[in-house]
């Protein structure tokens, strides 16, 4: 019983930091650049300062898309919660991994959302000359990563 309660802690402990350290480096780029100021860091790579109502990858912007995808963000934390306990018994460490990242990336665009109205993006990949991959942050990477972990997990699941 202790041990489970520990690694519950430790876990929470992981969600807390991966969510400080989004919160963290949006703060950096609302306090350092103005918006929609970028700065090259490699010939791949800028910093630009961008805001979105949307989801993911700034995806769905919509008047009332805040509140909305507030709400799902919400609703899906909840899920992920309540289902918990069976994914990781389904997934084990890859589950548990999923999980940290899905519901840090979550939170840290719902802090976003709540205090400000909207999420701030800042990392500008530039893969070819039409820039055409969006603006993303950490939060946005952290479900990406936990999603697809999931998924490729799945499928080699499924395969044997």
């Amino acid at each position: 019983m202790i041990r489970q309660n520990l690694t519950k802690i430790k876990w929470l402990i992981y969600i807390i930091g991966l969510v400080y350290i989004d919160q963290l480096t949006k703060y950096l780029v609302r306090t350092n650049f103005k918006l929609y100021e970028s700065k090259q860091i490699f010939p791949f790579l800028a910093l630009t300062y961008t805001t979105n109502t949307g989801i993911v990858f700034g995806l769905f912007q919509t008047k009332y898309a805040n509140v909305l995808f507030s709400i799902v963000i919400i609703v899906v934390l909840l899920a992920l919660f309540i289902s918990s306990k069976n994914i990781v018994e389904e997934f084990g460490v890859v589950g548990k991994i999923s999980l940290c990242l899905i519901t840090s990336g979550g939170l840290g665009n719902l802090v976003d959302r709540i205090f400000f109205g909207k999420v701030v993006d800042f990392i500008d990949l530039q893969w070819n000359y039409k820039n055409i991959w969006p603006i993303f942050n950490l939060a946005d990477s952290y479900v990406f990563v936990g999603v697809w972990l999931l998924v490729i997990k799945y499928l080699l699941k499924k395969e044997k």
